[in-house]
């Protein structure tokens, strides 16, 4: 016998099926109500509705269901629409609250918009927040607020979650548009006025305080949804807030709205691509982007996830039929034309934009005299915001906005901290942010218009030179090698910045990656030549530590340029060598042979004999490297002769004997190579280049290997593992361990290559194998060759 209760006689056949499928669903996974409660984050009462008829299971909740148990939710969602197209059985409408005026209770929301899609997650969360009617203690209202970006989908959101939680507010639902954009917002005692009116009342006070008491006296013991559409401030919103615990409040703001107390904070994101795609396929219609998909990827680019964005595509798709997918991705390609284009009607992105952008407060401190203080400090939000649009890349840091605004970074954190609360700015990590591409677009235009040519081109500069300071700063933490260049009056040290070793110095040039390359061509369409050119030199390294192999092209070809425009020749033979090793990893193997003899020669007519060894040094390297041994060979002899003339500091001159041991390793001719590699590891101990010891012990272990030494290559390994692990190279060393067991297989020693295998697992399995993982594509081939890094 069934413990369900008869479920109630009026329900449609859908509904009915639908309420017997989902007992059955909570029978099989031997769920109770709890459990139910705790996996869909809805209440326990929400589920006795559902699951005894009374209410239809809303979309949201059976969603997250049927995930949760993964489960195929078709047959449930099909029932559901069907049960959603007949009424439910309706519970007995509550009598008004004595002394309540009598009549239809108040229904204000706008319509939900029709073709509303994604936001399944927030629906979710807003749906638990707003399904138990009220809160828990008493005269503890339930206070949500919706905050994010223009255009992102803060109303309809805020109406459709409105509309699904309407049924639990049987007294009515009261909307206000509070203005939060507009020059002077609405006051207050303006929209309590309406709000009496429309709930019976006759004669509405005057004053704010009064009015505010009368509508809480109104409210108090019903259950009520107030939708506060758009808020300028909480001060605003808290004459607004009822005190009936039976009554919830959801608010919509640009702002943070973090001195709210008691809301729940629901930071609205950009739509991901997914809810993207489906949105624009609401509006056009699934057969026709079905039908583009490369051009839909571009326009779901260009609008970034921004609904209000998509939403204008989609109409200039459906009033232009003829229009295909693609005219309206050509024009969207365009970045600087993209604003233009994402206008229709009276939607468009730029007036969203301006709303936020015009309501930015100076935010200038004063001294306790009530003066300005310093020049550097009179920089507003409003123009911090301006300059923020000519930073060549979405995401940066504060210390990079400081020198781009020419202000201290406590300054320039707490101007960052004021565009987040107006969500015109992301966080996006400890002293990181985020410039969403259109709003990025919109700040670089208002920069255009209201920042001289002699500004813009002022903050440009100071954050070039300021990249090219930290950039030297890191590099030289790195210890992978001598600084790359004297930087001189060139960079800017200010603000100051410290990394405390390798690993926290190799962090920063991850979160900058990017950057990086598009600081350079900023450097260089300033045309601010040695900042150009000296920053590739600075970023080298790192470059070949990750193999981003295209971006040293790239900034090698934008600093040769600028070098030669600028007549500096002889920074040049160092340069076009450096970039050499990068063609080569691209497979443009003859291009980098050329660049390599350009640097040779014009080493040689500039009399620069160290230059002109590391040209002929790379020459060799990219000929040895696509076979070319016998040729390779005499360049390498030419290139340890040059370092020995130059005098070069030891351990330049020990990195081009060990490249020339392993180039004879290479062409099979060990006995050859041994005493270079001797020689080398000498230079590498007596210098403080642990990298290049490590490389070292490499090269004379294979060179004992080839002469059948086991004995005196094993005890080179295990030095090599003992290095390669001081540095961190767990990767490296566990490769080292993988050669020394190899050996121990040629000696047949089975117990010894057992147990050195054992060890190299270790080193495979432990806590650093993850951070080195985006070393690994370079790692196996600087390795092999004996390459760790190159001097610039």
């Amino acid at each position: 016998m069934s413990y369900w209760s008869a479920l109630p006689a009026g329900l449609g056949p859908a509904h009915r099926q639908l309420v017997e499928e989902l007992r059955a669903l909570k029978d099989e996974h031997r769920l109770t109500l709890t459990r139910l409660a705790q996996l869909t984050h809805y209440s326990t009462a929400s589920w006795q509705r559902w699951l005894n008829g009374r209410r239809p299971i809303t979309e949201p909740a059976l969603g997250i269901l049927v995930g949760a148990l993964g489960v195929d939710g078709a047959r449930l969602f099909e029932l559901l629409r069907g049960a959603a197209a007949a009424p439910a059985p309706e519970p007995p409408a509550p009598a008004p609250p004595a002394g309540g005026p009598a009549g239809a209770a108040p229904a204000q929301l706008p319509a939900a918009v029709a073709d509303f899609t994604g936001r399944r997650a927030q629906l979710a969360e807003l749906a638990g927040l707003l399904g138990g009617g009220g809160a828990a203690g008493p005269g503890q209202v339930v206070l949500v607020a919706v905050t994010g970006a223009g255009g992102v989908g803060k109303t309809a959101l805020a109406v459709t979650a409105g509309h699904l939680a309407a049924r639990h507010f049987p007294d009515g639902q009261l909307f206000a548009d509070l203005g939060g954009g507009e020059p002077a917002p609405r006051a207050a005692a303006e929209v309590l006025a309406g709000w009496l009116r429309a709930l019976g009342e006759l004669g509405v006070p005057a004053g704010e305080e009064e009015a505010a008491a009368r509508f809480r006296t109104l409210l108090a013991g019903r259950r009520m949804l107030l939708v506060l559409d758009n808020a300028a401030s909480a001060a605003q919103l808290r004459p607004l807030i009822p005190g009936s615990a039976g009554c919830a409040v959801l608010v919509t703001a640009r702002n943070r709205l973090s001195d709210l107390v008691g809301a729940h904070h629901l930071a609205l994101p950009m739509l991901d691509a997914a809810e993207a795609r489906e949105l624009l396929a609401a509006a056009v219609g699934e057969r026709r982007v079905a039908a583009e998909p490369e051009a839909v990827q571009r326009v779901l680019a260009g609008c970034a996830g921004l609904p209000l964005a998509l939403r204008i595509a989609a109409a200039r798709l459906t009033r232009r039929a003829g229009w295909t997918i693609e005219a309206l991705a050509a024009r969207l390609d365009d970045e600087r034309a993209r604003l233009d284009e994402l206008a229709v009607g009276d939607l468009a992105i730029r007036a969203a934009f301006r709303t936020g952008y015009r309501t930015l407060p100076d935010a200038r401190p004063r001294t306790a005299a009530g003066q300005r203080a310093d020049r550097q400090a009179e920089v507003s939000t409003a123009r911090a915001f301006r300059l923020l649009g000519l930073f060549p890349g979405p995401r940066f840091g504060a210390h990079a906005a400081a020198a781009l605004l020419d202000v201290p970074l406590r300054r320039a954190e707490d101007l960052l901290e004021v565009l987040a609360e107006a969500h015109l700015v992301e966080s996006d990590g400890p002293e990181r942010y985020r410039l969403h591409d259109l709003l990025r677009s919109y700040a670089a235009e208002l920069a255009q218009q209201e920042e001289s040519e002699e500004q813009r081109r002022a903050a440009g500069g100071r954050l070039a030179a300021w990249y090219l300071y930290a950039c030297h700063r890191a590099q030289a933490e790195m210890h992978v090698f001598r600084t790359a260049a004297e930087i001189g009056a060139a960079a800017r040290p200010e603000p100051a910045v410290a990394f405390a070793g390798h690993a926290e110095a190799t962090a920063w040039f991850d979160a900058e990656q990017r950057n990086l390359p598009a600081v350079t061509r900023l450097a260089a369409e300033l045309d601010l030549g040695p900042v150009t050119w000296l920053l590739p030199r600075c970023t080298y390294n790192y470059q070949l530590l990750r193999a981003l192999w295209r971006d040293v092209v790239e900034m090698a070809e934008l600093a040769a340029a600028a070098a030669r425009a600028h007549g500096e020749l002889d920074v040049l033979p160092a340069m076009l060598a450096c970039a050499s090793l990068p063609y080569v990893r691209l497979g443009r193997v003859d291009e980098a042979a050329e660049l390599c003899r350009q640097a040779f020669e014009l080493a040689e007519r500039l009399g620069y004999r160290w230059d002109g060894g590391f040209s002929a040094l790379m020459l060799a390297e990219t000929l040895d490297g696509a076979g070319r041994f016998e040729e390779a060979e005499g360049w390498f002899r030419a290139a340890v002769e040059l370092h020995r003339d130059a005098e070069v500091p030891r351990q330049e001159l020990g990195r081009a004997l060990h490249r020339a041991a392993w180039a004879l390793l290479d062409a099979g001719r060990p006995a050859a190579a041994l005493p270079l590699a001797v020689e080398s590891l000498g230079l590498a101990r007596a210098g403080d280049d642990r990298y290049q010891l490590a490389v070292a012990l490499d090269a004379l272990a294979l060179a004992h290997h080839d002469l059948g030494r086991f004995e005196e290559e094993l005890a080179v390994l295990r030095e090599a593992v003992r290095v390669h692990a001081d540095n961190g190279d767990h990767y490296l060393a566990a490769d080292t361990l993988e050669q020394a067991a190899w050996c121990e297989e040629v000696r047949r020693e089975e117990a010894r290559c057992e147990e050195v295998r054992r060890e190299e697992a270790r080193f495979e399995e432990s806590e650093f194998e993850e951070a080195h993982a985006a070393v690994r594509p370079a790692a196996p081939l600087l390795h092999t060759r004996g390459v760790h890094s190159v001097s610039g």
